[in-house]
């Protein structure tokens, strides 16, 4: 089931960002706005909404094939790069809920032409995507600093595309209500607070998976053996199954030290383990081979 949506979240994603980045820069929703035409690069819910949909594009090929191989696992690079993108997705999400429907109108800065997508049905999906669906990788404290990266470049060029050059107009109206460095402050404050809620639901999804497979190889009775060396020839008959001609041999390092905790293996080296995954595989793939 999670291959599965996450396959299909992931496509939403692009298609709905794909779509909706199309349309504003040929200016087809008709609209007198900074969004329109190439004014939408120089917003940031465009920006962080395409980072979003990079990130569930690079998902796909490690979604597909973890539905081929019943083993998902994805990269923790990608994971973060996904937080990235959801922790900026989200913030546009909130400032469009909280200070821009207070100051343009709820309906139009939600659900009027491009804001449909950019402002609301594209971060509730990235959101639900990565703290639900992506939470093989748990995200550490310090992984917020590359969430703020691309918050702080944004800052950074926009300060000196509206104030310094002036070849922006302040669209966000950093300097109406407060002075601009007070706005500068308030963001970066909401945005900390947005990357740790964030990282905490998404950890605590993580928890949960992480829970569930490991009791599931701690009291299976499919890996119920005399030694802990018959379990993980077991895993990787069941593994080799999935193997196909010229694909990579991973070894399941979390899951046989799950299988040693179960067996109380300590004495029992993991490399060795490991050494006996690796020479069942082999064999496995033999065997397969044989059988065509």
């Amino acid at each position: 089931m999670r291959w599965i949506t996450g396959i299909v979240v992931s496509s939403l994603v692009i298609i709905a960002t794909a779509v909706t980045l199309v349309l504003n820069l040929t200016n087809s929703f008709n609209e007198d706005s900074p969004e329109a035409g190439l004014g939408t690069l120089k917003m940031f819910t465009t920006n962080s909404n395409v980072i979003a949909a990079i990130s569930a594009f690079m998902c796909l090929p490690f979604q597909i094939d973890g539905l081929r191989r019943d083993r998902y696992k994805l990269p923790p690079w990608i994971v973060i790069m996904m937080y990235v993108g959801t922790v900026g997705s989200f913030l546009t999400f909130f400032t469009a809920i909280t200070l821009l429907s207070i100051t343009k109108g709820f309906v139009i800065i939600m659900f009027s032409n491009s804001n449909l997508f950019m402002h609301t049905i594209n971060p509730i999906l990235i959101t639900l995507l990565f703290v639900l669906i992506l939470s093989d990788v748990k995200i550490k404290f310090r992984d917020t600093f590359f969430a703020f990266i691309p918050i702080v470049a944004y800052a950074l060029f926009y300060f000196i595309a509206v104030f310094v050059t002036k070849v922006w107009t302040d669209v966000y109206q950093t300097d109406d209500y407060f002075p601009w460095p007070v706005s500068l402050l308030l963001v970066l404050i909401v945005a900390f607070g947005i990357s740790q809620l964030i990282r905490f639901l998404h950890n605590l999804s993580h928890k949960y998976v992480t829970k569930k497979i490991q009791r599931y190889y701690l009291l299976s009775e499919d890996y119920q053996f005399p030694k802990v060396s018959d379990a993980v020839r077991k895993l990787a008959q069941t593994e080799v199954k999935f193997y196909h001609e010229r694909d990579d041999i991973s070894i399941p390092t979390d899951i046989i030290a799950i299988l040693s905790q179960r067996y109380n293996a300590s004495p029992v080296p993991l490399d060795i383990l490991y050494d006996i995954y690796f020479e069942s595989y082999l064999i496995g793939i033999k065997e397969k081979k044989n059988q065509k």
